[in-house]
């Protein structure tokens, strides 16, 4: 049981010295208790082996203390118990992370809401800060401007980050870009990062292909690698370095990727359990031994592989994804943004005002005529009234939501129906998203760039 030669003679078996104790403190509590009580029944201790790997066992225990004064005698039996603590861990695992799936599913409608309610102003903000960086400012203000852009940029995608985490998603694959899906994955672990001590270096290669995948199971994957990466080193050096690379291996015609740390790299004996289901090598309670397991399930359903390289100065993880294409993907030059199809009629439907204001005087301002609606039932009455080439549409909205609008405009008026642009705080993984698929309508998420908003209506019309 615990690991010495049984031919030894005396066998050198003291299992319960200090030596032999994971836990010093668990050491003291047994014999507490072993000396107010006189005995322990079925007590449960983890213990050293002789090659230093642990051991859990239960104890049933007798004390005989010497009435001389001298060394007390202890009558015990020992039962290695440890496959059945296993079971125990895993069955406290799976409970946990059923529990947790609960929490995530409850966090997701709240989040939901709270998206929804902060994508409108951001919205807002941003239309209105790219119409005045449009005009004649001074460089003061123009700054400015350019300044509110950009924060409300960011604070849009610590919202997205919040929307991607906080529930599950059905897998929904595109062309990607994995270079885009390591920086993004990055920016939502730069604050912990900063203050922790913790310096991220990319060496990530331009005019990669891109790769047929769902970008937040990806995501999901590199977060996994980043997270396990920081805590290695946080762990042995109280800092560290992390490294992600990417390149194009031609000869497979796969992207790679690899996520590289400083840390004390990964024990020999654990490299080939590192991707096993509940195996961890972090203390109790710190992990669940399954997010690894998860990220090698997604990398090969993608047709990819993901592997382990360690030593000494720390540890390397690789993973490979089919390229969409053979060959490198020159840079696309960028396109200007055709002129507007002027006196094109196209209908807001949309419940904030500020927005609405906002969208409104920024069509006009790019040639259309533009008429405004507080919501879908006020839309309809509208669309009855008057012709519209295009519609621009809010998904959430108060007496008639999109869906509801977008239905009944297919029976009454087929032809604009194919003319609806949807814009929405927050479609992933609800009914929405299902409904934007089946419709096949085109939709931006809030907040957008007039930029984007301007192209779209023009793809639309055209």
């Amino acid at each position: 049981m615990f690991g010495y030669d049984p031919t030894a003679s005396p066998p050198p078996v003291h299992p319960f010295s200090a030596d032999r104790f994971v836990d010093p403190q668990a050491r003291d509590a047994f014999f507490a208790e072993l000396t107010r009580d006189g005995a322990v029944a079925d007590y449960l201790l983890r213990l050293r082996r002789a090659d230093d790997t642990t051991v859990w066992v239960e104890v049933t225990a007798t004390l005989h203390p010497d009435p001389d004064g001298g060394p007390a005698q202890i009558d015990a039996i020992l039962r290695d118990v440890s496959e059945r603590r296993k079971l125990e861990d895993r069955g406290r695992n799976l409970s946990q992370q059923f529990l947790q799936s609960e929490k995530m599913a409850a966090l997701g409608q709240t989040v939901s809401g709270v998206a929804h309610e902060l994508n409108n102003p951001l919205a807002t903000i941003l239309t209105w800060a790219e119409r005045l960086a449009s005009r004649n400012v001074d460089t003061g203000t123009r700054h400015g401007l350019e300044t509110i852009l950009s924060e409300a940029e960011r604070a849009a995608k610590i919202v997205r980050n919040l929307l991607t985490f906080a529930r599950k998603r059905n897998t929904t694959r595109a062309l990607v870009d994995v270079n885009v899906i390591v920086r993004d994955t990055l920016a939502l672990r730069a604050y912990e990062q900063r203050v922790s001590n913790v310096t991220t270096i990319d060496a990530l290669a331009g005019g990669l292909p891109q790769v047929f995948a769902d970008p937040h199971q990806v995501k999901q994957v590199l977060l996994n690698l980043v997270i396990n990466a920081e805590q290695a080193m946080l762990a042995a050096h109280g800092r560290g370095t992390l490294v992600t690379r990417t390149w194009y291996d031609d000869e497979a015609e796969m992207v790679m990727l690899e996520i590289s740390d400083d840390g004390p790299g990964v024990p020999n004996e654990a490299q080939s359990k590192i991707f096993d289901p509940f195996f961890t090598t972090k203390a109790v309670g710190k992990g669940t031994g399954l997010g690894l397991t998860m990220a090698y399930a997604i990398v090969e359903e993608h047709g990819g592989q993901i592997w382990l390289r360690s030593g000494a100065e720390g540890a390397s993880f690789f993973v490979s994804f089919p390229a969409a294409s053979g060959h490198h993907r020159p840079a696309a030059p960028p396109v200007p943004p055709p002129p507007a199809t002027a006196g094109s009629a196209v209908l807001v439907v949309e419940d904030e005002p500020a927005l609405a204001t906002a969208v409104t005087d920024a069509l006009r301002d790019a040639g259309y005529q533009v008429a405004h609606a507080e919501d879908g039932q006020a839309g309809l009455e509208r669309i009855r009234q008057d012709r519209f080439d295009l519609v621009i549409c809010d998904l959430k909205m108060p007496r008639l939501d999109g869906p509801a609008f977008f239905r009944v405009l297919s029976k009454e008026q087929p032809g604009l129906a194919r003319h609806v642009v949807f814009v929405t705080g927050d479609v992933a993984g609800t009914d929405a998203e299902r409904f934007l698929t089946e419709s096949g309508c085109r939709w931006l998420p809030k907040p957008f760039r007039l930029t984007d908003l301007l192209r779209v209506t023009e793809d639309v019309l055209r």
